[in-house]
Protein backbone atom coordinates (compact mmCIF):
# COMPACT_ATOMS: atom_id res chain seq x y z
CA UNK A 1 0.00 0.00 0.00
CA UNK A 2 1.46 3.24 -1.29
CA UNK A 3 1.70 6.01 1.13
CA UNK A 4 -0.90 8.12 -0.76
CA UNK A 5 -3.76 5.05 0.14
CA UNK A 6 -2.36 4.63 3.86
CA UNK A 7 -3.45 8.45 4.31
CA UNK A 8 -6.52 7.89 2.52
CA UNK A 9 -7.75 4.88 4.47
CA UNK A 10 -6.62 6.51 7.88
CA UNK A 11 -8.81 9.50 6.12
CA UNK A 12 -11.77 7.73 5.97
CA UNK A 13 -11.42 5.77 8.90
CA UNK A 14 -11.18 9.08 10.93
CA UNK A 15 -14.39 10.42 9.03
CA UNK A 16 -15.97 7.22 9.88
CA UNK A 17 -15.04 7.66 13.89
CA UNK A 18 -16.36 11.28 13.61
CA UNK A 19 -19.69 10.10 12.43
CA UNK A 20 -20.31 7.57 14.97
CA UNK A 21 -21.70 9.07 18.61
CA UNK A 22 -19.55 8.91 21.54
CA UNK A 23 -20.87 4.86 22.97
CA UNK A 24 -20.48 3.80 19.13
CA UNK A 25 -17.08 5.30 19.20
CA UNK A 26 -15.86 3.95 22.25
CA UNK A 27 -17.50 0.37 21.66
CA UNK A 28 -14.93 0.17 18.51
CA UNK A 29 -12.27 2.02 19.80
CA UNK A 30 -12.17 -1.13 22.98
CA UNK A 31 -12.92 -4.19 20.89
CA UNK A 32 -9.93 -2.64 18.52
CA UNK A 33 -7.12 -2.76 21.59
CA UNK A 34 -9.04 -6.23 22.80
CA UNK A 35 -9.09 -7.92 19.29
CA UNK A 36 -9.82 -11.08 18.90
CA UNK A 37 -10.68 -11.84 21.56
CA UNK A 38 -14.76 -11.24 22.19
CA UNK A 39 -16.51 -9.85 25.20
CA UNK A 40 -20.26 -10.16 26.33
CA UNK A 41 -22.42 -7.19 27.14
CA UNK A 42 -21.35 -7.14 30.90
CA UNK A 43 -18.07 -6.93 29.96
CA UNK A 44 -18.11 -4.43 27.46
CA UNK A 45 -20.29 -2.48 29.05
CA UNK A 46 -17.79 -2.33 31.76
CA UNK A 47 -14.84 -1.81 29.07
CA UNK A 48 -16.25 1.28 28.28
CA UNK A 49 -17.54 2.62 31.00
CA UNK A 50 -21.27 2.40 30.75
CA UNK A 51 -23.56 3.09 33.54
CA UNK A 52 -26.64 1.67 32.19
CA UNK A 53 -27.40 -2.50 32.45
CA UNK A 54 -25.62 -4.09 28.97
CA UNK A 55 -29.10 -4.97 28.12
CA UNK A 56 -29.59 -1.55 27.21
CA UNK A 57 -26.92 -1.32 24.74
CA UNK A 58 -28.72 -4.02 22.58
CA UNK A 59 -31.61 -1.38 21.90
CA UNK A 60 -30.26 0.52 19.24
CA UNK A 61 -25.99 1.00 19.85
CA UNK A 62 -25.01 -3.16 19.15
CA UNK A 63 -27.86 -3.22 16.48
CA UNK A 64 -26.92 -0.65 14.40
CA UNK A 65 -23.25 -1.67 14.80
CA UNK A 66 -24.09 -4.87 13.77
CA UNK A 67 -26.09 -3.93 10.72
CA UNK A 68 -23.28 -1.84 9.19
CA UNK A 69 -21.49 -4.93 9.55
CA UNK A 70 -18.49 -3.24 12.22
CA UNK A 71 -19.35 -5.69 14.86
CA UNK A 72 -19.87 -9.39 15.59
CA UNK A 73 -22.44 -10.57 17.28
CA UNK A 74 -22.70 -14.56 18.52
CA UNK A 75 -25.41 -15.51 20.37
CA UNK A 76 -23.75 -18.27 22.81
CA UNK A 77 -26.65 -19.15 24.63
CA UNK A 78 -30.43 -17.59 24.78
CA UNK A 79 -29.00 -14.90 27.37
CA UNK A 80 -24.85 -14.65 26.41
CA UNK A 81 -23.61 -13.22 23.55
CA UNK A 82 -19.86 -12.43 22.13
CA UNK A 83 -19.20 -9.48 20.57
CA UNK A 84 -16.08 -8.88 18.75
CA UNK A 85 -14.87 -6.09 16.05
CA UNK A 86 -15.39 -7.27 12.36
CA UNK A 87 -11.81 -7.46 11.23
CA UNK A 88 -12.76 -7.97 8.26
CA UNK A 89 -14.37 -4.25 7.79
CA UNK A 90 -11.14 -2.50 5.69
CA UNK A 91 -11.14 0.76 8.08
CA UNK A 92 -11.79 -1.42 11.06
CA UNK A 93 -9.32 -3.84 10.49
CA UNK A 94 -6.70 -0.76 9.71
CA UNK A 95 -8.00 0.57 13.28
CA UNK A 96 -7.05 -2.97 14.84
CA UNK A 97 -4.12 -2.55 13.24
CA UNK A 98 -3.09 0.85 14.44
CA UNK A 99 -3.92 -0.30 18.10
CA UNK A 100 -1.88 -3.22 17.92
CA UNK A 101 0.58 -1.55 16.89
CA UNK A 102 0.26 1.97 19.01
CA UNK A 103 -1.90 1.17 21.76
CA UNK A 104 -0.39 -1.78 23.75
CA UNK A 105 -0.93 0.23 26.82
CA UNK A 106 -4.56 1.08 25.96
CA UNK A 107 -4.79 -2.68 25.16
CA UNK A 108 -3.14 -3.25 29.02
CA UNK A 109 -5.95 -1.07 30.56
CA UNK A 110 -8.65 -2.70 28.99
CA UNK A 111 -7.28 -5.84 29.39
CA UNK A 112 -7.21 -5.20 33.30
CA UNK A 113 -10.89 -3.59 33.16
CA UNK A 114 -12.26 -6.76 32.16
CA UNK A 115 -10.86 -9.17 34.66
CA UNK A 116 -12.32 -6.88 37.73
Amino acid sequence: MSDDDTLRSVYELVQLMSSLNDTRRSILIALAHIYPRSVSGVQLSRLIGYSGKSRSLYRGVLAHLQENKMIMIDQLTPKLYAIRINNEHPLLMLLVDMCRKYGSKSKKIYEKSLEE
